[in-house]
C-alpha cells in the first residue's frame, strides 16, 4: 500500500486534498453517468416506441461487465490507478462526442451506452482501490460511508433532476454536453491525486491469463462454500433479484409511462422519482425498526411487500383501460391526477421493498463471510447479477411489446414470491440463532 501524505494523515478527512478529489471526482462521474443513462432510455424509446429496444438498451449496459471485469482488476493492479482515474473519465466524456456529431440515433445510443459501460468498468475498481491508499485506517469507514451516500444520492440526483429538468428546459444536445464537461472536470480533480507506485510485475499476457486461472480457481471455491452456507448464498440470490429488478423497471418504464399512463416518455419521472424517493425512506426506516425486527424479517417483509408492489403495477393497466372507457379521450380524463398518485405510491412501495431486502442481505453477506473468501464471494455476486439480468433483459421487452407489461411484472411477483417461501426456513433458523 502507498503511503499516505503526511499532511493527509495530520488532517482530518474533510481536509484531505486527495480525498476531496477523489469524492469530488466520483460525485460529478456518478451523477454524469446517471444522466446519460436516463436520456439514452427516454431517447431510445421515444424513437422506437418499443419496450424491447430499451430492455437491450440496459442489456448493453450490462455486457461489459461480463466481457470485461476480469481483465479490469487485472490493469487496474498493474498500472498506476491515478492514471486509470484520468484516462478513463477523459474517454467518457470522449465516449458522450458521437451523441453530439451523429445525432440522436438509436445506433449512436447503443454505441455510447455500451462505450461508457465499458470505461467505468475500469474506473470503478480503480476509484475503490485508491481509496484506502489516500485516507487514513480510522476514517476509512466514514470515507465509504460517505462514497455510499453519495453514490445513491448521485442516482437521484443525475437520474431523477438534473436529467429530465435539463432535456425539458434546453433538450438532448445540451445535456450531453453538461455531462462531457462534468466527465472532464472530474478527469482534473484525478490529477490532484498521489500516484501509485510501479507495480511489481508489469501487466502482460502471461499475467493476465495467471489471473483469469487463478479467477477461475476461486469462483469455483466460493460456490462450494456457498453450498455449505446457506444464509450467504440466499443473502446473494437477494441481492441478485433486486438489481435485476431494477434493470427491468428501467428497461420497462418508458413504456409504462406511455402505454398505461398515456403520457410522454419523458414523463418517465413519474414512476422512477418515488421509487428513489422509497430507497431513502426505506433506508431511514431501517434505521429506527433493524435491532427491533432484525435483518431476516427485514427481509420477508421486504420481498413481501415488493411482490405486492409489482402485483399493483400489473394491475395498472387494466385499471387505466376502465378510467380511459369512463373518459371521452383516449387519455384518463378527470381521473389522471388521482391514477397518477396511485402508480407514484406502489412506486414508492417499490423503492422501500428494494432497501429492506438489499440492506440486510448486504449486511448479513459482510458479518457471515471470513475475510479470506469475501473478495471471491463479491465475485460471485457481480456474475449472479449478470446472469440474472441478462436473460431478463432479452425476453422481458418482446413480451411487453407483444402482451404489454402487465405479464412481466406478474412473473417477477410470482418470482420474488416464491423467492420469499423457499427461503423462509434459514431466515427463521438466523432469526432464532443468538446474537
Amino acid at each position: 500500500m502507498a503511503q499516505l501524505p503526511e499532511r493527509a494523515v495530520e488532517r482530518g478527512l474533510l481536509t484531505n486534498p486527495a480525498f476531496l478529489a477523489i469524492w469530488g471526482a466520483q460525485i460529478l462521474s456518478q451523477v454524469a453517468a446517471n444522466a446519460i443513462t436516463f436520456a439514452l432510455i427516454v431517447l431510445v424509446a421515444e424513437l422506437t416506441k418499443s419496450n424491447t429496444s430499451s430492455s437491450f438498451l440496459i442489456l448493453f449496459a450490462i455486457v461489459p461487465a461480463v466481457l470485461f471485469g476480469i481483465i479490469a482488476g487485472v490493469v487496474v493492479d498493474r498500472s498506476d490507478r491515478k492514471k486509470v482515474l484520468v484516462i478513463t473519465n477523459v474517454l467518457r466524456a470522449v465516449a458522450v462526442v458521437p451523441l453530439l456529431i451523429a445525432g440522436e440515433t438509436i445506433a449512436t445510443a447503443y454505441i455510447v451506452n455500451f462505450l461508457i459501460a465499458a470505461i467505468t468498468t475500469f474506473f470503478v475498481p480503480a476509484e475503490s482501490a485508491t481509496l484506502p491508499t489516500i485516507v487514513r485506517k480510522a476514517d476509512l469507514m466514514l470515507a465509504n460511508s460517505l462514497f455510499t451516500f453519495t453514490f445513491n444520492g448521485a442516482f437521484l440526483f443525475g437520474f431523477i433532476l438534473l436529467a429530465p429538468v435539463v432535456i425539458r428546459l434546453a433538450g438532448y444536445e445540451a445535456l450531453f454536453v453538461l455531462t462531457a464537461a462534468m466527465f472532464g472536470l472530474s478527469a482534473l480533480l484525478c490529477l490532484i491525486l498521489p500516484a501509485t507506485p510501479r507495480p511489481s510485475a508489469h501487466l502482460g499476457v502471461e499475467i493476465a491469463g495467471a489471473a483469469v486461472a487463478q479467477t477461475r480457481a476461486g469462483i469455483g471455491e466460493a460456490f462450494r462454500y456457498l453450498r455449505r452456507s446457506p444464509v450467504v448464498a440466499w443473502s446473494l440470490v437477494y441481492v441478485a433479484l433486486t438489481y435485476t429488478l431494477v434493470a427491468v423497471a428501467g428497461a420497462l418504464a418508458p413504456g409504462f409511462v406511455r402505454e398505461v399512463l398515456g403520457t410522454d416518455e419523458r414523463n418517465v419521472i413519474i414512476i422512477v422519482a418515488p421509487a428513489g424517493l422509497g430507497v431513502i425512506a426505506g433506508i431511514g426506516l431501517l434505521t429506527l425498526v433493524r435491532k427491533r425486527i432484525g435483518h431476516p424479517h427485514a427481509i420477508g417483509l421486504g420481498l413481501g411487500l415488493c411482490a405486492l408492489a409489482l402485483v399493483g403495477l400489473a394491475g395498472a393497466r387494466p385499471v387505466a383501460n376502465l378510467f380511459r372507457r369512463a373518459a371521452t379521450s383516449a387519455e384518463l380524463g378527470g381521473a389522471f391526477p388521482f391514477f397518477v398518485i396511485v402508480v407514484a405510491v406502489i412506486a414508492f412501495a417499490f423503492g422501500i421493498a428494494y432497501a429492506f431486502i438489499t440492506v440486510p442481505a448486504m449486511t448479513l453477506i459482510q458479518l457471515q463471510l471470513h475475510d479470506e473468501i469475501r473478495g471471491r464471494i463479491f465475485g460471485v455476486l457481480n456474475v449472479l447479477v449478470s446472469v440474472f439480468s441478462f436473460l431478463p433483459l432479452v425476453i422481458v421487452g418482446p413480451i411487453a411489446d407483444v402482451w404489454g407489461v402487465a405479464p412481466v411484472f406478474l412473473g417477477f411477483a410470482v418470482i420474488v414470491a416464491a423467492t420469499w417461501f423457499g427461503s423462509r426456513r434459514v431466515r427463521k433458523g438466523l432469526q432464532a440463532a443468538p446474537a
